[in-house]
Order: structure tokens, then C-alpha cells, then sequence
């Protein structure tokens, strides 16, 4: 394999145990639509930025960055409108707006149609550097608030309620995921980073017992997930994002397999 693509295997491989980190606490959490809320906001910044001839991460970066604050303030226990169908209602507005700017453009759509589907192949020293201390960053986070992320995940109204810190820690956590999933974004493809967030924890709660042992399980299957999907797709000629995300898919149903034998014999 050519040397060009050593920092291209490195920034799937980065972004893959971010990714795969993020996807304990979003999957622990039970919504799913956080993720796919705060991506599809990046996403919107990416393809706007590139309506209008500015620098696509740059976009989503901002974006995704208000997308997490808008999050963070969606009430968790309202009767009337829970946090879950709160964010699928943001979700879909995103949506919206990103095919709407795509309907927008009048020249090639090859670039925004990148952003949607992911191309790993542009990535330089650069990149990996970005997203390798995006990564390290929020594993130096997660160590040092171990205890309220994990408050959170057992219940973040109980949680709210015995710490003022909380919700300073919720916010800075869904603002580690904006920036990761944004850097990402070009990499991964919006409509397909979601499953790389959540697959790879799923798979982790399938067969571990512990918090630690769910967190590296769930950062090891997305390190698998982005490397082996990279090499698939450059030994097969196959689009690198669906590659990433079919194998992330098939650890999940590898996983689930195991469990159901497992429970079957017990």
C-alpha cells in the first residue's frame, strides 16, 4: 500500500475510537437521536458552506456547535414533550434544510453529495493530527468527569438533581460530539457517521459487563469499524463510508449472535 495512505488509516482510526467513545454514553443514555441531531446539524453548516463557497468544516464546526447547545437546553422531563421527540423534530428540520440546499445548487453537487456519503481518501497529516487530538482530548474529559458522565447515564434527571455540575458536564460532552462529528464529517458522510455512533456501543453493551469494559470494547470496534471498512473499500473499489458502516453493522449482529448463543446455552 502506497504511503499516501497511512494518514488516511490513522484519521479512521482516530475517529473511530472517538466516535466509538462518544457512542457509550449517547447508546447508555437511550437517544439515539442526540448524535443524529448534532451530525445532521454539521451537516447542515458543511452543505451551506459550500452553497456558498466557504471552507465546509469551517460550516459544520459552527453549525454543530449550536446544534449541541441547542440540545443541551431541550427539557429532559417535560410531560408534554420529552427529550426524544424534541431532538427527532430538530432532526428533521435538519434534514430539510440540507436537501434543500442541494435542490439550491446550481453547478456539480459532487462536493455536498461527498458530505453526505463520506470520502476518507482526502485526509492528510493534517487531518489525523485534528482528529487524533480531538480523540486524546475527549478521553483526558471523560477520565476526569467519570463520575458525572456516569451519573448521567444512570439518570441524568437524578443526576441534575444531586450535582450542580451536571449540566455543565452534559453540555461540554455534547459539545466534544459536535466537534468530533463535525472533523469527521467529510470523512464518514453525515448520512452515515450516525451508525458508525452507535453501532460499535450497541455491540460493546451486547457481550461486556462494566463501564470500562464497555468503553474500550465499544472504542476497539470502531477503531475495527473505520480500518477494516477503509481497507474494504480500497481492495473492493467500494464508497469508504458504506464500507465503515456495514462492518460497524456486522460486529453489532456478530455481537448480538454471540449473546443469544450464550443466553441459549445458559
Amino acid at each position: 500500500m502506497d504511503a499516501y495512505f497511512f494518514p488516511i488509516i490513522v484519521t479512521g482510526a482516530f475517529a473511530g475510537i472517538g466516535i466509538g467513545l462518544l457512542g457509550v454514553f449517547i447508546v447508555g443514555m437511550r437517544m439515539p437521536f442526540i448524535g443524529s441531531c448534532i451530525s445532521h446539524t454539521a451537516m447542515v453548516g458543511a452543505v451551506y458552506a459550500t452553497l456558498f463557497n466557504i471552507n465546509p468544516t469551517l460550516g459544520a464546526l459552527v453549525l454543530s456547535m449550536l446544534g449541541s447547545a441547542g440540545v443541551a437546553f431541550i427539557p429532559n422531563n417535560r410531560k408534554n414533550l420529552d427529550a426524544n421527540t424534541g431532538q427527532a423534530i430538530l432532526l428533521a428540520f435538519m434534514m430539510g434544510l440540507v436537501f434543500l440546499a442541494v435542490g439550491l445548487e446550481q453547478d456539480s453537487r459532487s462536493e455536498m453529495l461527498s458530505l453526505l456519503w463520506g470520502n476518507v481518501l482526502f485526509a492528510g497529516w493534517g487531518t489525523a493530527l485534528t482528529t487524533g487530538s480531538l480523540t486524546v482530548a475527549l478521553m483526558v474529559f471523560s477520565l476526569l468527569f467519570n463520575k458525572e458522565l456516569k451519573a448521567i447515564l444512570f439518570s441524568r434527571s437524578l443526576a441534575e438533581a444531586t450535582s450542580m455540575y451536571t449540566h455543565l458536564v452534559y453540555f461540554l460532552f455534547l459539545c466534544f460530539c459536535g466537534l468530533i462529528l463535525a472533523v469527521n464529517l467529510k470523512a464518514v458522510g453525515g448520512l452515515l457517521i450516525f451508525s458508525l455512533l452507535v453501532c460499535p456501543a450497541a455491540a460493546a453493551y451486547q457481550i461486556c459487563h462494566g463501564h470500562k469494559a464497555v468503553v474500550l470494547t465499544s472504542m476497539l470496534f470502531g477503531l475495527l469499524s473505520t480500518v477494516i471498512g477503509f481497507l474494504m473499500s480500497y481492495y473492493l473499489n467500494l464508497p469508504t463510508g458504506a464500507c465503515t458502516v456495514l462492518v460497524s453493522t456486522l460486529i453489532f449482529a456478530f455481537t448480538s449472535f454471540s449473546r443469544f448463543v450464550l443466553n441459549m446455552n445458559d
